[in-house]
């Protein structure tokens, strides 16, 4: 198993330990000890899947850096022409958001695009130019 893998399986466990602690502990403001749990087991859940994923071999190769640069550098023109419209769309008072919401959806188009692109060009196999 690959020492990155075991740290991750590691501070997982801690932190869901912690986590339960701190719930236990501190019944009135159970926050904390929430987070921790969550932090926990997305370590823990990523540890576990990726060794049985990859294993000892390489978790990544040049297509595959590539194919995820390609991927990143789409989804920010994606963020970027849809701040672009949300401008517009505010501009000519069509839409009105405040900055909060405007943020969230940016941020939520920004992940999502990437996560879709990657998988766009997984599926399809390389990046063509």
């Amino acid at each position: 198993m690959k020492l990155r893998n075991v740290y991750r399986i590691v501070i997982g466990v801690l932190m869901l330990i912690s986590g339960i602690m701190s719930i236990l502990l501190t019944a009135e403001n159970p926050i904390v000890g929430t987070i921790l749990l969550c932090a926990g087991l997305a370590f823990l859940i990523t540890g576990i899947t990726r060794h049985r994923r990859y294993g000892d071999e390489p978790e990544s190769d040049e297509r595959s850096s590539k194919i995820g640069a390609y991927g990143i550098t789409y989804a920010w023109l994606t963020g970027l022409f849809f701040m672009f419209g949300l401008f517009w769309l505010d501009y000519f008072n069509i839409l009105r958001l405040s900055e909060q919401n405007a943020l969230a959806l940016s941020i939520l188009v920004l992940a999502l695009s990437a996560f879709i692109y990657q998988i766009y060009l997984f599926r399809k196999g390389d990046v063509d130019r």
